[in-house]
């Protein structure tokens, strides 16, 4: 199976918003605005918005997603030739909108999926 680092950035280091990229504990400034792996081999596309997330219920996890300011403008792919990886830099713009929180929809928990087993 292909894993894929997807690398989210600023297209630039004062991009709006660079008060806010500051990395802990060190507190330098990034243009990353996000990155996650990614197995599913569907690779974000040119125009694309960043989903944000938050916690708008005050449970301590995440409750609600939005389509967020940044927009995907260009792709850079980096392929690994002796393991089966890849780095998808996705350059990103800034374009704000006005958020629409939906509250995000939970499965249920991985115990109660798994048949009960007997540990001796």
């Amino acid at each position: 199976m292909s894993e894929t680092w997807i690398v989210f950035k600023a297209d630039g280091m004062s991009a709006p918003g660079w008060e806010e990229r500051l990395l802990l504990p060190s507190g330098n400034l990034t243009d990353i605005l996000w990155e996650n792996w990614d197995c599913s081999g569907e690779l974000p596309k040119v125009g694309e918005r960043i989903r944000s997330y938050a916690d708008n219920e005050g449970s301590g996890s995440i409750t609600h997603g939005c389509d967020g300011d940044w927009v995907v403008s260009r792709i850079l792919q980096f392929s690994s030739f002796d393991i089966d990886q890849r780095i998808v830099v996705c350059y990103c713009s800034y374009q704000p909108i006005t958020p629409h929180w939906e509250k995000l929809t939970r499965g249920a928990p991985v115990a109660s999926m798994l048949p009960a087993t007997e540990v001796k």
